[in-house]
């Protein structure tokens, strides 16, 4: 049996800012595993599917991690068509990369579809071009909560010189 996962990304809540892709996923969704920060307005993409809650929030009780990789490896492997659908990017601040990473590991097919994500959703509805000609030059995306307790070089970051270089090469 094939299976599936779908690593959608929801958007920064505005249902209108959902791509074709991820309206097209969630339609086919057989189960959607539900972030909190996602908009209930974007369910009604999902006529079919059993609605699973699996949020995380900092400093509230959340789904463990390890939970929600064994919900998605499960209706996988029952042939469920299944929609991790996150709120903005699943590769942003989602763990979407980790989350395809786990499933792939076991066999398990993975698509991942973008989002927009609020870090760059916001300056919009505000007006304010990240990007501009002659004042600036790129956006840097950051969080500062770390899986190993190291802090950010905000200093380096200030100076818009990249405090490291990605070399993580993606796995398929």
């Amino acid at each position: 049996m094939s299976a599936k996962v779908w690593l959608v990304g929801a958007g920064p809540g505005d249902p209108e800012l959902l791509t074709l892709k991820a309206v097209r996923a969630m339609g086919e969704a057989d189960v959607v595993l539900i972030d909190d920060l996602v908009n209930d307005a974007v369910l009604e993409h999902c006529p079919h599917a059993r609605i699973i809650a699996v949020g995380k929030r900092g400093g509230c009780r959340s789904t463990p991690q390890a939970f929600i990789h064994r919900l998605m490896l499960r209706y996988a492997r029952q042939g469920k068509c299944v929609v991790r659908l996150k709120g903005g990017d699943p590769c942003i601040f989602g763990r979407g990369g980790e989350e395809a990473q786990w499933l792939r590991e076991r066999g398990v097919e993975v698509e991942l579809v973008n989002g927009i994500t609020a870090g760059l959703a916001g300056a919009t509805q505000c007006d304010i071009p990240l990007t501009l000609r002659g004042v600036a030059r790129g956006v840097t995306l950051v969080t500062a909560h770390t899986q190993d307790g190291s802090r950010l070089n905000w200093q380096a970051l200030a100076q818009g010189a990249p405090p490291w270089w990605c070399t993580w090469a993606w796995r398929s």
